[in-house]
């Protein structure tokens, strides 16, 4: 039997589709996406807290609201409106006390980055009142960062307590003097 010739085909470019700047890490971004994607964070975070529409918060910081629909998974359309999801995995570069050392990671999803959130106000509450209570309560201890890696929240109080000593105090001066 005669082996048949194959037909060799041509080669197809195939396009490589961008990933949008809303989903890359902050240090792949530009100045300018990354002052975008902090804009677009922060217009989220009043539409989801109530005290804006997402359109007028997009409209207010100068964003298209068009552009957040169709580029960003954390937008949806309900009844000819945007509407703000509950959850979305937009990464965001946060810090935390890790083993005894302030870590910066880059979480990648909104509910992780509330439970920081948590960790930081039960800190405050901590360095004012003396109280762990509030510190004690957090659900999550481990996070999961864009890279896979597992961080655990540093909750020793007294760790904690001497980790905020070591930060540098704003010098405070008085307006009025006292009587």
């Amino acid at each position: 039997m005669l082996a048949r010739k194959r037909r060799k085909r041509p080669t197809v470019h195939r396009r490589r589709h961008k990933r949008p700047a809303w989903s890359k890490r902050d240090a792949e971004l530009t100045p300018r996406q990354r002052v975008q994607k902090a804009k677009f964070l922060r217009a989220l975070s009043f539409a989801r807290r109530g005290k804006e529409d997402l359109a007028n918060a997009l409209r207010g910081l100068g964003i298209d609201a068009k552009q957040a629909l169709t580029r960003t998974s954390a937008v949806r359309k309900v009844r000819q409106r945007l509407v703000p999801k509950r959850r979305d995995r937009i990464p965001r570069s946060l810090r935390f006390y890790e083993k005894g050392k302030m870590v910066h990671a880059e979480i990648a999803n909104s509910e992780a980055a509330s439970d920081i959130g948590r960790y930081w106000n039960a800190i405050a509450k901590l360095t004012e009142t003396g109280s762990s209570r509030s510190l004690r309560r957090l659900r999550r201890q481990r996070l999961k960062d864009m890279d896979g890696r597992f961080h655990t929240l540093e909750k020793n109080p007294k760790i904690i307590l001497e980790l905020e000593a070591r930060k540098p105090k704003l010098e405070t001066f008085e307006i009025y003097r006292r009587r």
